[in-house]
């Protein structure tokens, strides 16, 4: 069965556990499979960051000059990294449409037991389960 992730699946924490998993001792033509997977998967996380910007930039209110207008609480004081909306729901059905995407990877998935591994943290499992059948 092929691989089958859908954006909101991947993101950075992603290929970190599929390079913490290729680091670790497992069986040599399931660390090849690995490595190509990894390949795959970062060239669609790094699309999908290309175009959560794009949507974002899309989004973002701003001056006469092209300028992002920065958000401000309450008291007028700039809210570090937040940015106005223009319009929310037209944000987040766009942005929503987009983590909803699924991508097919041209690989087949790998079996748990082929990695033979001895330990294996949780965490880092969970973020890379869509890989394994």
């Amino acid at each position: 069965m092929p691989i089958v992730v859908k954006n909101s699946q991947l993101n950075d924490e992603t290929i970190t556990a599929l390079n913490t998993l290729i680091e670790m001792d497992i069986n040599a033509s399931t660390a090849f499979r690995l490595t190509r997977i990894i390949k795959e998967i970062s060239s669609i996380v790094e699309d999908k960051v290309k175009m959560e910007k794009k949507i974002l930039d899309k989004w973002t209110m701003k001056d006469e000059a092209g300028e992002i207008i920065p958000a401000k609480d309450e008291q007028g004081n700039v809210i570090p990294g937040a940015v106005n909306i223009m319009d929310p729901d037209a944000f987040t059905r766009e942005m929503s449409g987009l983590m909803d995407l699924e991508n097919e990877i041209g690989f087949e998935k790998i079996s748990f037991d082929s990695l033979e591994l001895k330990t294996a943290k949780v965490k880092d499992l969970i973020k890379i389960e869509f890989l394994f059948d």
